[in-house]
């Protein structure tokens, strides 16, 4: 159930359901999906751009990352409908992970910082599985790039793949 955010169509779920249905979603190993963490930000974005609305109406899940969106979702009956802080969401799937043995990927942000909160999940998380980082470009991948990701991909075969390249990009580069 999505509660409607101008348009865009916000699971309507607690922390607890989104670590339980990316579990589901994971189990079925030859699914694929995409996870959103939105907030106003992304929402107001979406009022602009019909294809990146789509995106966000498109994913396995679109988290309520901010309060104004719980709050929406409350007006519409939705009283079950909590916060679900995409930072907090990383840190209940790696410790979903430790029990699951699920591999991690780590996609975005400048030079060292993949590495820096690889290194520091691994010591709040002993034994959670990170098998890659990539720092891309700040702009499109090229065909060879996006080659070289896709061969690393297939070699470390991670589980979850995080992408953290801020809103709208990172969505528009899970969905292609």
């Amino acid at each position: 159930m999505r509660a409607n955010v101008l348009g865009v169509g916000v699971s309507a779920i607690s922390m607890t359901e989104a670590v339980k249905y990316s579990d589901t979603l994971l189990q079925r190993k030859s699914a694929g999906g995409y996870i959103c963490v939105t907030g106003v930000h992304g929402v107001m974005e979406a009022q602009t751009d019909k294809q990146f609305r789509s995106i966000l109406n498109s994913s396995f899940l679109t988290t309520p990352d901010g309060m104004p969106t719980v709050w929406v979702g409350h007006w519409q009956g939705m009283k079950n409908m909590t916060r679900v802080y995409g930072p907090d969401f990383m840190l209940e799937m790696c410790k979903l992970s430790l029990v699951r043995g699920y591999r991690h990927f780590l996609y975005g942000g400048k030079d060292g910082v993949a590495e820096d909160l690889r290194d520091k999940l691994t010591l709040q998380f002993p034994g959670l599985q990170i098998v890659g980082t990539y720092t891309p470009p700040f702009r499109p991948l090229t065909a060879d790039e996006e080659t070289d990701l896709e061969k690393q991909l297939r070699e470390l075969k991670p589980d979850i793949f995080w992408c953290g390249l801020s809103t709208p990009k990172q969505e528009r580069f899970m969905s292609q």
